[in-house]
């Protein structure tokens, strides 16, 4: 994670907005409510100090009993914390589930913004990794479940080891990351102390233990929810939750697409609120008017070209900072042999106009992507790999050089993603500069994810985000040889090697000619066009404070204040 980050407010324009709107925004779902009972109680007093070596900290805010309303672009579809879910769902779930680690924060611009450095999370007494990579955990006595349980150090290990036991579970994926492959790797040492021990040390583990996906789950509830079809309580978790995080579920509305949740007793942090009402508010023009109107306190999705347009309403807030998400038109050469030749692929990336997408697609509202390696993201070094921008001149030389007669190539858009339909023409236009004419495909979102997972598109816009911002971990999902999310089926073996090393190198200065190297082999191979890396958004009420930004980006709810 660079320590480079900017965090910018803005403040956004007012609309009225009539109550009609109010009603609709509950949803309009025929499907009778699922509502799951909690414990509904106030937060206890803070225990968590700053580090005093840190730099400067953002001061928690003093709790308040107002509940603060949050507006989701998604729905909230199930609670089990070891499936994919939709974002929503992540949204609730880091909100019930705490994990080990937290970043430390520094201040920027009245927002949380978290470093590279993790500290030990509320539930922890302390956390200490030995040489050869054993990570020892000792769990906070104060620590309780919603239920008011006790967290021991068996409930810890039988997540961690149900985690990688389960069917069905996506954290295997995960793991060897961090170089575990076994639920051997993880023991009970007492009643509130136990171990993790990888293979080796690797750079990513700190990182790994501050997701949510790793916070305390209860063995003799899992146990008691079993069944013999069931035996990890699968079923039982992806509706109900006894939390390990600074909320309780109070309610679950699924018709009208609301979750309440209010402070978990047993949390030995500090709530700064009376409690969250989630609610999913699909159009990003009536969440940005609930927002204006004052009937919603938080935003989250709102795309740039709307935020552009909000401008001057002193009640509302909006903080963007930089994010290693990177977007990116891929290059099937498997797809249209044109694009087999890599001096017309490199062609192609000379002659988009970066700095205008920038500019006039993403309204300022991104920045240099460059490669996989995005431009905010740790051991970025664009200058020395040689970054394309804008050059038609050397654009038209190298498709002389290629010897390609002039050609016909489709460019695959999703009907939903407006930005990416106004970059496709900024593209169009750029690319009949230099003989190649482009046919832009707009489909629904079905048909193009189906069409994408089957390699049938030749030119495509998609995007990514990795949790962790580590350049080795984006890559080894997009760019490695074989990899089911490698879109542009580019393979250079090379690059294998470099992902590889890095993902368990722990000495940033090698991590630092690793990435380089990386980075030249995928300007030289020009697999993708890395067009920007959209700036995280969050847009508030004006008297809303505590944003927080971690490490996944997932909306963080116990840092809110409503003054």
């Amino acid at each position: 994670m660079t320590g480079n980050r900017l965090f910018r407010p803005l403040l956004i324009a007012s609309v009225l907005l009539a109550l009609a709107l109010v009603a609709a925004a509950c949803g309009e779902d025929a499907e009778p409510a699922d509502t799951t009972q909690a414990t509904d109680t106030t937060a206890p007093p803070a225990t968590d100090a700053p580090d005093p070596d840190a730099p400067a900290t953002t001061e928690v805010p003093a709790p308040t009993s107002e509940k603060i309303i949050v507006s989701l672009s998604t729905d909230i579809n199930i609670l089990e914390q070891h499936l994919f879910r939709s974002t929503g769902s992540y949204a609730v779930t880091r909100a019930l589930y705490q994990p080990f680690l937290d970043q430390v924060y520094v201040d920027e611009g009245g927002a949380r913004l978290g470093t590279s450095e993790v500290v030990p999370s509320p539930l922890l007494d302390s956390y200490e990794v030995a040489d050869d990579g054993t990570a020892t955990f000792t769990l906070n006595p104060d620590a309780k479940f919603a239920s008011g349980d006790s967290i021991t150090a068996a409930d810890a290990v039988y997540m961690l080891r149900r985690s990688i036991e389960a069917p069905g579970s996506y954290i295997p994926l995960l793991l060897p990351f961090i170089a575990i492959d076994s639920p051997d790797a993880f023991t009970v040492v007492d009643e509130l102390t136990f171990t993790i021990t990888p293979n080796q040390p690797t750079a990513l583990f700190g990182r790994f233990m501050t997701f949510q996906v790793f916070g305390p789950l209860q063995e003799s509830l899992a146990n008691e929810q079993a069944t013999e079809e069931d035996p990890f309580a699968f079923d039982y978790f992806t509706t109900n939750a006894n939390a390990s995080g600074p909320y309780t579920l109070t309610s679950w509305d699924q018709a009208r697409g609301e979750v309440i949740l209010d402070p978990n007793p047993g949390w030995p942090g500090q709530v700064a609120n009376g409690g969250i009402i989630v609610r999913n508010i699909p159009d990003a023009e009536q969440r940005a008017l609930l927002l204006q109107n004052g009937d919603i306190d938080v935003a989250v999705g709102l795309p740039p070209r709307l935020v552009s347009e909000l401008a001057d309403d002193p009640n509302i807030n909006v903080y963007t900072a930089p994010s290693t998400r990177v977007n990116y038109i891929g290059m099937n050469a498997t797809t249209d042999p044109n694009l087999s030749n890599k001096l017309v692929r490199q062609a192609i990336s000379y002659a988009v106009p970066y700095q205008a997408l920038l500019d006039n697609v993403m309204f300022g509202f991104a920045s240099t992507a460059g490669t996989l390696i995005t431009s905010p993201m740790e051991t970025y070094q664009g200058d020395a790999a040689g970054i394309y921008t804008t050059d038609l001149a050397k654009a038209q030389a190298l498709m002389d050089e290629s010897g390609v007669a002039p050609f016909e190539v489709e460019l695959a858009v999703q009907n939903a993603r407006s930005q990416d339909q106004e970059a496709a023409v900024f593209i169009q236009d750029a690319l009949r500069e230099i003989g190649i004419t482009v046919n832009i495909n707009v489909l629904p979102q079905g048909e193009y994810s189906e069409k994408l997972n089957g390699r049938e598109f030749a030119m495509f816009f998609t995007e990514w985000f990795s949790w962790g911002d580590d350049p080795f971990y984006q890559m080894t999902f997009l760019a490695k040889c074989g990899a089911f999310t490698n879109f542009a089926d580019g393979c250079n073996e090379r690059l294998d090697e470099i992902i590889a090393e890095g993902t368990f190198e722990t000495d940033q200065q090698r991590r630092n000619e690793l990435g380089l190297e990386a980075q030249q082999l995928m300007v030289e191979d020009a697999n993708r066009i890395y067009l920007w890396s959209e700036d995280w958004i969050l847009a508030t009420g004006a008297n809303i404070t505590g944003v927080t930004k971690d490490f996944t980006e997932v909306p963080r709810f116990e840092n809110l204040s409503k003054n």
